[in-house]
Protein backbone atom coordinates (compact mmCIF):
# COMPACT_ATOMS: atom_id res chain seq x y z
CA UNK A 1 0.00 0.00 0.00
CA UNK A 2 2.64 2.24 1.20
CA UNK A 3 4.90 1.39 -2.41
CA UNK A 4 1.47 2.38 -4.37
CA UNK A 5 1.06 5.52 -2.91
CA UNK A 6 4.99 6.37 -3.57
CA UNK A 7 4.21 5.52 -7.09
CA UNK A 8 1.20 7.84 -7.35
CA UNK A 9 3.05 10.56 -5.52
CA UNK A 10 6.15 10.62 -7.71
CA UNK A 11 3.83 10.33 -11.27
CA UNK A 12 2.00 13.00 -10.20
CA UNK A 13 5.71 15.08 -9.77
CA UNK A 14 6.77 13.90 -12.93
CA UNK A 15 3.47 14.98 -14.80
CA UNK A 16 4.22 18.85 -12.72
CA UNK A 17 7.81 19.06 -14.03
CA UNK A 18 6.63 18.26 -17.63
CA UNK A 19 4.16 20.79 -17.77
CA UNK A 20 6.15 23.49 -16.51
CA UNK A 21 8.68 22.33 -19.00
CA UNK A 22 6.15 22.54 -21.44
CA UNK A 23 4.99 25.77 -20.33
CA UNK A 24 8.68 27.32 -20.44
CA UNK A 25 9.19 26.08 -24.07
CA UNK A 26 6.07 27.30 -25.27
CA UNK A 27 6.30 30.80 -23.05
CA UNK A 28 9.44 32.47 -22.61
CA UNK A 29 9.87 34.66 -19.79
CA UNK A 30 14.01 34.72 -19.88
CA UNK A 31 15.47 37.64 -21.49
CA UNK A 32 18.99 36.99 -22.25
CA UNK A 33 22.13 38.97 -23.80
CA UNK A 34 24.15 37.08 -26.49
CA UNK A 35 27.44 37.68 -27.74
CA UNK A 36 28.37 36.54 -31.08
CA UNK A 37 31.73 34.47 -31.44
CA UNK A 38 34.37 35.94 -33.50
CA UNK A 39 38.21 36.04 -33.63
CA UNK A 40 39.77 38.21 -30.85
CA UNK A 41 43.04 38.09 -28.25
CA UNK A 42 42.97 36.59 -25.33
CA UNK A 43 44.98 38.49 -22.69
CA UNK A 44 44.89 39.04 -18.81
CA UNK A 45 45.06 41.70 -16.96
CA UNK A 46 46.56 42.68 -13.45
CA UNK A 47 46.34 45.25 -11.68
CA UNK A 48 48.93 47.94 -10.06
CA UNK A 49 49.99 50.29 -7.72
CA UNK A 50 52.81 53.27 -9.57
CA UNK A 51 54.25 56.16 -9.03
CA UNK A 52 53.64 59.15 -11.94
CA UNK A 53 57.60 60.30 -12.86
CA UNK A 54 58.32 62.30 -15.53
CA UNK A 55 60.36 61.40 -18.85
CA UNK A 56 62.52 64.85 -18.96
CA UNK A 57 63.87 66.03 -15.49
CA UNK A 58 66.47 68.77 -16.13
CA UNK A 59 69.03 69.49 -13.55
CA UNK A 60 69.76 73.73 -12.98
CA UNK A 61 72.96 73.53 -11.56
CA UNK A 62 75.28 76.48 -10.38
CA UNK A 63 77.71 77.48 -12.43
CA UNK A 64 80.57 78.71 -10.13
CA UNK A 65 80.74 79.01 -5.66
CA UNK A 66 78.50 80.86 -4.51
CA UNK A 67 76.36 81.13 -1.50
CA UNK A 68 71.92 80.55 -2.39
CA UNK A 69 70.40 83.70 -0.48
CA UNK A 70 66.91 82.32 -1.17
CA UNK A 71 64.79 80.23 -3.08
CA UNK A 72 61.94 81.67 -4.93
CA UNK A 73 60.29 78.66 -5.48
CA UNK A 74 59.51 74.77 -3.56
CA UNK A 75 58.96 71.06 -4.54
CA UNK A 76 55.52 71.00 -6.47
CA UNK A 77 55.48 74.74 -8.20
CA UNK A 78 54.44 75.12 -11.41
CA UNK A 79 56.68 77.74 -13.62
CA UNK A 80 57.45 78.68 -16.88
CA UNK A 81 60.13 79.87 -18.45
CA UNK A 82 61.52 83.28 -17.25
CA UNK A 83 60.02 82.69 -13.91
CA UNK A 84 62.83 83.72 -11.37
CA UNK A 85 63.96 80.74 -9.10
CA UNK A 86 66.75 81.38 -6.78
CA UNK A 87 68.64 84.61 -5.30
CA UNK A 88 72.47 84.35 -4.85
CA UNK A 89 74.59 86.02 -1.86
CA UNK A 90 76.24 89.24 -2.77
CA UNK A 91 79.72 87.79 -1.19
CA UNK A 92 79.32 85.47 -3.62
CA UNK A 93 79.18 88.23 -6.35
CA UNK A 94 82.14 89.66 -5.63
CA UNK A 95 84.40 87.24 -5.19
CA UNK A 96 83.64 86.09 -8.99
CA UNK A 97 84.10 89.42 -9.90
CA UNK A 98 87.57 89.66 -8.04
CA UNK A 99 88.05 86.16 -9.84
CA UNK A 100 86.62 87.14 -12.93
CA UNK A 101 89.27 90.24 -12.96
CA UNK A 102 91.92 88.42 -12.45
CA UNK A 103 91.69 85.69 -15.55
CA UNK A 104 91.15 88.73 -17.80
CA UNK A 105 94.58 90.54 -16.64
CA UNK A 106 96.15 86.69 -17.08
CA UNK A 107 94.33 87.25 -20.79
CA UNK A 108 96.32 90.36 -21.58
CA UNK A 109 99.74 89.09 -20.09
CA UNK A 110 99.67 85.77 -22.35
CA UNK A 111 98.53 87.95 -25.75
CA UNK A 112 101.75 89.80 -24.89
CA UNK A 113 103.61 86.92 -24.70
CA UNK A 114 102.61 85.86 -27.65
CA UNK A 115 102.70 89.42 -29.39
CA UNK A 116 107.23 90.05 -27.83
CA UNK A 117 107.52 85.88 -29.52
CA UNK A 118 107.38 87.17 -32.77
CA UNK A 119 109.82 89.63 -32.58
CA UNK A 120 111.75 88.77 -29.20
CA UNK A 121 115.76 87.25 -28.91
CA UNK A 122 114.87 83.45 -29.98
CA UNK A 123 113.24 84.80 -33.32
CA UNK A 124 116.06 87.02 -34.03
CA UNK A 125 118.51 83.93 -33.36
CA UNK A 126 116.35 82.43 -35.57
CA UNK A 127 116.36 84.43 -38.73
CA UNK A 128 120.39 84.84 -37.89
CA UNK A 129 120.47 81.35 -38.59
CA UNK A 130 118.77 81.44 -41.69
CA UNK A 131 121.36 83.80 -43.13
CA UNK A 132 124.28 81.99 -41.92
CA UNK A 133 122.74 78.55 -43.71
CA UNK A 134 121.78 80.48 -46.97
CA UNK A 135 125.54 82.31 -47.19
CA UNK A 136 127.12 78.98 -46.05
CA UNK A 137 124.59 77.32 -49.23
CA UNK A 138 126.05 80.00 -51.86
CA UNK A 139 129.55 79.39 -50.39
CA UNK A 140 129.07 75.35 -51.00
CA UNK A 141 127.47 76.14 -54.33
CA UNK A 142 130.87 77.52 -55.29
CA UNK A 143 133.69 75.41 -54.35
CA UNK A 144 131.55 72.09 -55.67
CA UNK A 145 131.51 74.40 -58.92
CA UNK A 146 135.30 74.94 -58.63
CA UNK A 147 136.01 71.30 -57.99
CA UNK A 148 135.42 69.97 -61.77
CA UNK A 149 138.11 72.94 -63.22
CA UNK A 150 140.56 71.65 -60.78
CA UNK A 151 140.08 68.61 -61.06
CA UNK A 152 140.40 68.97 -64.90
CA UNK A 153 144.01 71.49 -63.96
CA UNK A 154 145.22 68.64 -61.76
CA UNK A 155 144.92 65.98 -64.36
CA UNK A 156 146.68 68.19 -67.37
CA UNK A 157 149.27 68.88 -64.63
CA UNK A 158 149.95 65.23 -63.93
CA UNK A 159 150.16 64.76 -67.75
CA UNK A 160 152.53 67.73 -68.77
CA UNK A 161 154.83 66.18 -65.85
CA UNK A 162 155.29 62.98 -66.79
CA UNK A 163 156.10 64.37 -70.83
CA UNK A 164 158.89 66.19 -68.72
CA UNK A 165 159.96 62.65 -67.16
CA UNK A 166 160.23 61.16 -70.44
CA UNK A 167 162.24 64.30 -72.51
CA UNK A 168 164.19 64.70 -68.98
CA UNK A 169 165.72 61.00 -69.78
CA UNK A 170 166.00 62.18 -73.63
CA UNK A 171 168.28 65.04 -72.55
CA UNK A 172 165.38 67.51 -73.94
CA UNK A 173 164.70 69.94 -70.65
CA UNK A 174 166.90 70.01 -67.95
CA UNK A 175 166.29 69.06 -64.10
CA UNK A 176 165.61 72.87 -63.07
CA UNK A 177 162.43 72.45 -65.38
CA UNK A 178 161.42 69.32 -64.12
CA UNK A 179 161.84 70.16 -60.51
CA UNK A 180 159.44 73.39 -61.37
CA UNK A 181 156.83 71.32 -63.46
CA UNK A 182 156.74 68.96 -60.27
CA UNK A 183 156.28 71.93 -58.13
CA UNK A 184 153.47 73.18 -59.92
CA UNK A 185 152.00 69.47 -60.17
CA UNK A 186 152.16 68.92 -56.42
CA UNK A 187 150.64 72.37 -56.17
CA UNK A 188 147.10 71.88 -58.18
CA UNK A 189 147.04 68.46 -56.99
CA UNK A 190 147.32 70.03 -53.10
CA UNK A 191 144.68 72.53 -54.00
CA UNK A 192 142.41 69.44 -55.23
CA UNK A 193 143.04 68.14 -51.78
CA UNK A 194 142.33 71.08 -49.83
CA UNK A 195 138.93 72.31 -51.92
CA UNK A 196 137.74 68.97 -51.44
CA UNK A 197 138.23 68.68 -47.79
CA UNK A 198 136.60 72.33 -47.28
CA UNK A 199 133.18 71.18 -49.26
CA UNK A 200 133.21 68.46 -46.77
CA UNK A 201 133.77 70.46 -43.86
CA UNK A 202 131.26 73.18 -45.92
CA UNK A 203 128.51 70.12 -45.67
CA UNK A 204 129.38 69.47 -42.26
CA UNK A 205 128.54 73.30 -40.92
CA UNK A 206 125.68 73.66 -42.72
CA UNK A 207 124.05 70.16 -41.42
CA UNK A 208 124.82 70.99 -37.72
CA UNK A 209 123.16 74.86 -38.93
CA UNK A 210 120.28 73.61 -40.47
CA UNK A 211 119.96 71.05 -37.11
CA UNK A 212 120.52 74.46 -34.75
CA UNK A 213 117.92 75.97 -36.98
CA UNK A 214 115.04 73.17 -36.51
CA UNK A 215 116.22 73.06 -32.67
CA UNK A 216 115.57 76.67 -32.16
CA UNK A 217 112.08 76.84 -34.31
CA UNK A 218 111.02 74.09 -32.66
CA UNK A 219 111.97 75.67 -29.20
CA UNK A 220 109.54 78.60 -31.01
CA UNK A 221 106.83 77.04 -32.01
CA UNK A 222 106.66 74.72 -28.75
CA UNK A 223 106.69 78.37 -26.65
CA UNK A 224 103.70 79.19 -29.33
CA UNK A 225 102.40 76.43 -28.76
CA UNK A 226 102.33 76.30 -24.77
CA UNK A 227 100.90 80.45 -24.73
CA UNK A 228 98.47 79.42 -27.37
CA UNK A 229 96.71 76.78 -25.47
CA UNK A 230 97.04 78.49 -22.12
CA UNK A 231 95.15 81.63 -23.86
CA UNK A 232 92.46 79.17 -24.78
CA UNK A 233 92.29 77.98 -21.61
CA UNK A 234 91.80 81.33 -20.39
CA UNK A 235 89.32 82.21 -22.88
CA UNK A 236 87.46 78.91 -21.59
CA UNK A 237 87.82 80.28 -18.23
CA UNK A 238 86.40 83.83 -19.12
CA UNK A 239 83.47 82.11 -20.81
CA UNK A 240 82.35 80.14 -17.74
CA UNK A 241 83.20 83.05 -15.39
CA UNK A 242 81.48 85.33 -17.21
CA UNK A 243 78.48 83.04 -17.43
CA UNK A 244 78.67 82.32 -13.94
CA UNK A 245 78.97 86.52 -13.00
CA UNK A 246 75.98 86.63 -15.14
CA UNK A 247 73.96 83.60 -13.43
CA UNK A 248 74.63 85.49 -10.03
CA UNK A 249 74.34 89.18 -10.03
CA UNK A 250 70.50 89.18 -10.44
CA UNK A 251 67.65 86.49 -10.17
CA UNK A 252 68.37 82.88 -11.13
CA UNK A 253 65.53 82.55 -13.99
CA UNK A 254 63.70 79.01 -15.08
CA UNK A 255 65.15 78.29 -18.69
CA UNK A 256 62.13 75.69 -18.85
CA UNK A 257 58.51 75.06 -18.90
CA UNK A 258 57.48 72.77 -16.43
CA UNK A 259 57.02 71.73 -12.71
CA UNK A 260 59.96 71.77 -9.43
CA UNK A 261 60.63 67.94 -9.18
CA UNK A 262 63.08 68.87 -6.53
CA UNK A 263 65.15 71.24 -4.44
CA UNK A 264 68.73 70.05 -3.77
CA UNK A 265 70.28 72.68 -1.50
CA UNK A 266 68.74 75.30 0.82
CA UNK A 267 68.89 79.08 1.91
CA UNK A 268 72.14 80.01 3.03
CA UNK A 269 74.11 77.25 1.80
CA UNK A 270 77.14 77.56 0.28
CA UNK A 271 78.00 75.35 -3.26
CA UNK A 272 80.76 74.53 -5.26
CA UNK A 273 80.69 75.16 -8.99
CA UNK A 274 79.04 72.25 -10.82
CA UNK A 275 76.90 71.25 -7.83
CA UNK A 276 73.21 71.12 -8.31
CA UNK A 277 70.38 73.50 -7.20
CA UNK A 278 67.69 72.19 -7.96
CA UNK A 279 65.73 69.89 -11.07
CA UNK A 280 62.41 71.32 -12.92
CA UNK A 281 60.13 68.10 -14.80
CA UNK A 282 59.10 69.29 -17.91
CA UNK A 283 55.71 68.83 -18.98
CA UNK A 284 56.60 66.10 -21.72
CA UNK A 285 55.46 62.78 -21.67
CA UNK A 286 54.63 61.05 -17.85
CA UNK A 287 55.32 57.79 -17.19
CA UNK A 288 54.12 55.60 -14.17
CA UNK A 289 56.97 53.55 -13.02
CA UNK A 290 56.18 49.74 -11.09
CA UNK A 291 57.35 47.25 -9.13
CA UNK A 292 56.15 43.91 -10.14
CA UNK A 293 56.48 40.85 -8.89
CA UNK A 294 58.64 38.69 -10.94
CA UNK A 295 56.45 36.08 -10.79
CA UNK A 296 53.66 38.11 -12.71
CA UNK A 297 55.82 39.72 -15.14
CA UNK A 298 56.54 36.95 -17.02
CA UNK A 299 54.02 37.72 -20.05
CA UNK A 300 54.56 41.78 -19.72
CA UNK A 301 55.94 42.99 -23.20
CA UNK A 302 56.93 46.64 -23.97
CA UNK A 303 53.97 47.81 -26.25
CA UNK A 304 51.16 45.90 -24.02
CA UNK A 305 48.37 48.32 -22.99
CA UNK A 306 47.79 49.77 -19.94
CA UNK A 307 44.85 51.71 -18.25
CA UNK A 308 45.93 54.35 -15.72
CA UNK A 309 43.39 55.55 -13.05
CA UNK A 310 44.02 59.19 -12.65
CA UNK A 311 44.82 60.73 -9.39
CA UNK A 312 41.74 62.81 -8.15
CA UNK A 313 41.38 65.97 -10.03
CA UNK A 314 44.23 65.36 -12.38
CA UNK A 315 42.40 64.79 -15.79
CA UNK A 316 38.62 65.94 -15.77
CA UNK A 317 36.19 64.30 -16.85
CA UNK A 318 38.20 60.78 -17.62
CA UNK A 319 37.93 58.18 -15.47
CA UNK A 320 40.52 56.28 -17.11
CA UNK A 321 43.78 56.80 -19.54
CA UNK A 322 45.11 54.37 -21.93
CA UNK A 323 48.82 54.02 -21.73
CA UNK A 324 51.55 51.42 -23.02
CA UNK A 325 54.20 49.61 -21.50
CA UNK A 326 57.42 51.54 -22.45
CA UNK A 327 60.00 49.80 -20.77
CA UNK A 328 60.49 45.84 -18.94
CA UNK A 329 63.34 45.68 -17.02
CA UNK A 330 65.87 42.86 -17.58
CA UNK A 331 66.84 42.43 -14.24
CA UNK A 332 65.45 41.48 -11.25
CA UNK A 333 65.86 43.27 -8.06
CA UNK A 334 64.68 42.99 -4.23
CA UNK A 335 61.91 45.37 -3.54
CA UNK A 336 62.07 47.75 -0.71
CA UNK A 337 59.87 46.57 1.80
CA UNK A 338 60.91 44.29 4.41
CA UNK A 339 60.09 40.60 2.51
CA UNK A 340 62.50 41.73 0.07
CA UNK A 341 61.11 39.78 -2.59
CA UNK A 342 62.17 39.69 -6.23
CA UNK A 343 60.79 42.69 -8.66
CA UNK A 344 61.10 43.76 -12.52
CA UNK A 345 61.22 47.61 -12.79
CA UNK A 346 58.20 48.93 -15.51
CA UNK A 347 57.70 51.95 -16.58
CA UNK A 348 53.70 52.93 -18.75
CA UNK A 349 54.17 55.46 -20.66
CA UNK A 350 50.80 58.23 -21.32
CA UNK A 351 49.83 59.55 -24.21
CA UNK A 352 50.95 63.01 -25.45
CA UNK A 353 47.85 64.95 -24.16
CA UNK A 354 48.30 63.98 -20.32
CA UNK A 355 49.72 65.22 -17.86
CA UNK A 356 49.95 64.12 -14.17
CA UNK A 357 51.37 65.85 -11.94
CA UNK A 358 54.66 64.07 -10.55
CA UNK A 359 54.82 61.96 -7.03
CA UNK A 360 51.10 60.95 -7.42
CA UNK A 361 49.81 57.31 -7.18
CA UNK A 362 47.99 55.25 -9.43
CA UNK A 363 46.21 52.18 -10.11
CA UNK A 364 47.26 50.50 -13.30
CA UNK A 365 46.03 47.15 -15.15
CA UNK A 366 48.05 46.30 -18.10
CA UNK A 367 46.29 44.04 -20.15
CA UNK A 368 49.06 41.30 -21.96
CA UNK A 369 48.21 39.43 -25.06
CA UNK A 370 48.75 35.44 -24.50
CA UNK A 371 47.16 34.58 -28.00
CA UNK A 372 45.94 36.08 -30.88
CA UNK A 373 43.43 35.75 -33.82
CA UNK A 374 41.63 33.04 -31.19
CA UNK A 375 37.25 32.26 -31.27
CA UNK A 376 37.01 32.77 -27.33
CA UNK A 377 34.19 33.52 -24.93
CA UNK A 378 34.15 34.60 -21.37
CA UNK A 379 35.00 31.95 -18.66
CA UNK A 380 31.60 33.40 -16.59
CA UNK A 381 29.43 31.90 -19.30
CA UNK A 382 31.42 28.42 -19.20
CA UNK A 383 29.78 25.82 -17.07
CA UNK A 384 30.71 21.96 -16.46
CA UNK A 385 28.47 18.98 -16.17
CA UNK A 386 30.66 15.82 -15.00
CA UNK A 387 33.70 17.27 -16.03
CA UNK A 388 32.55 18.72 -19.49
CA UNK A 389 32.55 22.20 -20.34
CA UNK A 390 29.93 24.02 -21.84
CA UNK A 391 27.56 26.87 -23.19
CA UNK A 392 23.71 27.80 -24.18
CA UNK A 393 23.71 28.91 -27.94
CA UNK A 394 21.12 30.48 -28.93
CA UNK A 395 19.31 28.74 -31.67
CA UNK A 396 16.15 30.38 -33.66
CA UNK A 397 14.85 31.51 -30.34
CA UNK A 398 15.71 28.37 -28.18
CA UNK A 399 18.58 28.05 -25.52
CA UNK A 400 20.53 24.94 -26.16
CA UNK A 401 23.10 23.18 -23.76
CA UNK A 402 26.45 22.53 -26.05
CA UNK A 403 29.31 20.96 -24.98
CA UNK A 404 32.47 22.55 -25.99
CA UNK A 405 36.40 21.75 -26.39
CA UNK A 406 38.66 24.33 -24.56
CA UNK A 407 42.04 25.42 -25.77
CA UNK A 408 44.06 27.86 -24.41
CA UNK A 409 42.73 29.27 -20.84
CA UNK A 410 43.15 32.42 -18.79
CA UNK A 411 40.81 33.33 -15.90
CA UNK A 412 38.25 35.70 -17.93
CA UNK A 413 38.81 33.69 -21.20
CA UNK A 414 38.51 30.48 -22.73
CA UNK A 415 39.24 29.75 -26.43
CA UNK A 416 36.58 27.60 -27.70
CA UNK A 417 37.71 24.56 -30.70
CA UNK A 418 35.07 23.32 -31.61
CA UNK A 419 32.01 26.00 -32.42
CA UNK A 420 32.47 28.27 -35.26
CA UNK A 421 32.80 31.53 -35.94
CA UNK A 422 29.29 33.97 -35.65
CA UNK A 423 27.61 31.29 -33.05
CA UNK A 424 25.41 32.90 -30.88
CA UNK A 425 27.17 32.80 -26.93
CA UNK A 426 24.64 33.26 -23.98
CA UNK A 427 26.71 35.40 -21.57
CA UNK A 428 23.98 35.02 -18.63
CA UNK A 429 23.07 31.95 -18.42
CA UNK A 430 22.17 31.69 -14.62
CA UNK A 431 18.72 30.68 -14.43
CA UNK A 432 18.45 29.32 -18.25
CA UNK A 433 17.51 25.71 -18.95
CA UNK A 434 18.59 23.15 -22.26
CA UNK A 435 15.42 23.87 -24.75
CA UNK A 436 14.30 27.04 -23.32
CA UNK A 437 12.58 29.57 -25.61
CA UNK A 438 14.64 33.05 -24.54
CA UNK A 439 14.11 36.73 -25.77
CA UNK A 440 17.57 38.57 -26.74
CA UNK A 441 17.87 42.08 -26.02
Amino acid sequence: MKIKKMSILFLVILGFLILTFSILKKNPDETIKVKVLDYSNISTSNKYTGIVSPKEVFPIVAEGPTIVEKFLVKVGDEVKKGDQLVVFSNISLLENERILRSNEIDIEDTRLKLSNLESGPLKIELNNKILEIKNLEEELLNKKRTLPILESETKAAKNRLTAYKTLFKEGGVTSTDLSSMTSQAERINLDLINLKSSILLSQDKLTFLKQNYDSLNKELSLEKMILLSKLEKLNLENNVLKKRFEQISKPFVSPYDGIVYTLNSKDGVSLAGGERLLTIATQAKNIVKLDIPIENSQNIKVGDEALVTPPNNEVENASKILGKVSKVSSIAKSSADEKKNLIIETEVEMPDSIHFNPGYFVDVEIFSDLKSNTLSVDSFSIFEDKNQPFVFILDNGVAKKTPIDIGFKTKSNAEVLNLPKGTKIIINPFNIMDGQRVLSE
